[in-house]
């Protein structure tokens, strides 16, 4: 029973803490790509691409809007 009790409480710590933001972005580091300094991070879910300062993946998504008349609806 403590268990069971354990682990409802860690879900919903993680869904009140977790970053909505970057909920459905999935950065890796590419080393290979780095720049002056800069990290080069990628994301597996969208494929935005961008250079941070610092070895951390972005904090927000950086993902493309749609190109209007691609039959791709935003998901606002």
């Amino acid at each position: 029973m403590h268990i069971l009790i354990g682990l409802l409480l860690a879900f919903v710590l993680i869904a009140i803490f977790s970053n909505r933001k970057t909920r459905g972005c999935r950065w890796r580091l590419d080393r290979a790509r780095n720049e002056n300094g800069q990290q080069f991070h990628i994301c597996m879910a969208c494929g935005a691409q961008c250079f941070t300062k610092d070895s951390t993946p972005p904090k927000t998504c950086l993902r493309p809007d749609p190109k209007e008349g691609d039959g791709q609806e935003s998901a606002k």
